[in-house]
């Protein structure tokens, strides 16, 4: 086409300067060569015109498409927010937006939008979607230690054990034995103390003594925050129940069971321990006067030496202690069913039988998990890469 275009060009040069030299004639041979240009010209101008007109309605169309789709993504985001993860299709622009949530089992969340056109023609968002603090793992493990685990002789464990150092015992496990392995998603002090401090009313601290002593009275406490040092203890010589009715938050050291026999009864509650003592057996201290039953979270920002007396939990019921900063020393006097966690060390005292099983787990905990993706908040929800089809 340029080719030509150049050559009517030069011709027309060449008759122009003929022309000019006589000056006679010379409007009409210009007029025919500019009609013959012309009608070379217009058709392909004309074309490109129409195929461009047809591009733009293209690129309009799928950007209302894409835009449509993105609002799936983010109304399934708010939705799930709010507990829900079933979107009914509706209406965006003209368009037909059909929303999936798929629970991918692992704690994240699959999400894929559609943007459809009257045409046929649609768009697709592909997205994944994870809680910030999801540390479900903690509880699929009969023992994670985010640093060395030491299993003393005459210990059993039945489960899985994972350590980020060494593992000094692995011959008394039944299960997978992963050790040097860097856990990358342990939890800060902050990811607990928010999700329980949520629990509780911190305006208004109870026990400011610093002592529960049920002296022989049966009695049921919580949700409440507990702004000291505090000791729980029996001091009758009749046994007596104190049962979790929800979160109990303690800031200092806790002492639990060192004088008369009583029950614990976690009753599927939390007990949440912010200590900052330098004391290594004094952020948590239970002892042989205390016996524990129930499903339930022990969590512990500091060291725990945890020596209860009879079983801890039971093959119904599942028990999770964990030291989100410090050592975890197990030494109870019966077995103990559910998973134990420790930031620098976790030590099994000998004799000490630990089984992880799966009833009465997670789902039946007070644990951040529950609040991860559905019904947690947006801001804790984090995204994986997009995929756009």
């Amino acid at each position: 086409m340029q080719f030509y275009v150049k050559l009517l060009v030069k011709m027309l040069k060449q008759m122009l300067s003929k022309f000019i030299k006589g000056q006679k004639g010379q409007a009409l041979p210009i007029v025919l060569v500019l009609l013959v240009l012309g009608g070379l010209v217009i058709a392909p101008t004309l074309q490109h015109a129409s195929t461009s007109l047809k591009g733009h309605e293209v690129v309009e169309r799928k950007g209302d498409e894409l835009y449509a789709a993105d609002s799936g993504i983010d109304y399934a985001l708010f939705k799930m927010s709010n507990g829900e993860t079933t979107i009914n299709d509706y209406q965006l622009n003209g368009k037909t937006v059909s929303v999936n949530i798929t629970d991918m089992g692992d704690g994240s969340y699959l999400i894929t939008s559609t943007a459809s056109s009257a045409g046929g023609s649609s768009t697709t968002i592909r997205t994944g979607v994870s809680g910030s603090a999801s540390f479900a793992y903690l509880l699929d493990n009969a023992i994670t230690g985010n640093g060395d685990v030491t299993l003393q002789p005459g210990t059993s464990v039945v489960g899985n054990v994972t350590a980020s150092g060494t593992v000094d015992g692995e011959e008394n496990v039944t299960g997978n034995v992963t050790d040097n392995a860097p856990i990358d998603n342990w939890p800060s002090a902050e990811d607990f103390s928010d999700h329980y401090g949520a629990d509780v009313d911190k305006d208004n601290p109870v026990y400011p003594g610093g002592v529960i002593d049920l002296n022989g009275v049966s009695q049921s406490i919580g949700p409440c925050y507990v702004d000291n040092d505090l000791s729980i203890q029996n001091s009758s010589n009749t046994g007596a129940n104190l049962t979790l009715d929800g979160t109990l938050y303690i800031t200092g050291d806790t002492l639990i069971g060192t004088t008369k026999d009583f029950t614990l009864n976690l009753n599927g509650n939390t007990i949440f321990i912010e200590s900052a003592s330098a004391d290594p057996q004094r952020a948590l201290s239970v002892g042989s006067k205390c016996t524990i039953i129930g499903s339930g979270c022990i969590i512990v920002i500091g060291d725990i030496y945890f020596a209860p007396d009879g079983d801890v939990g039971s093959e119904s019921e599942f028990v999770f202690v964990m030291s989100v900063t410090g050592t975890t020393k197990l030494q109870p006097v019966g077995n103990f069913y559910g998973s134990v966690a420790g930031a620098a060390d976790v030590i099994l005292q000998p004799g000490c039988y630990l089984e992880w099983n799966s009833l009465g787990g997670e789902g039946n905990l007070n644990f951040p998990p529950d609040v991860g993706v559905v019904g947690g908040s947006t801001e804790d929800m984090v995204l994986g890469g997009w995929d756009i089809g």
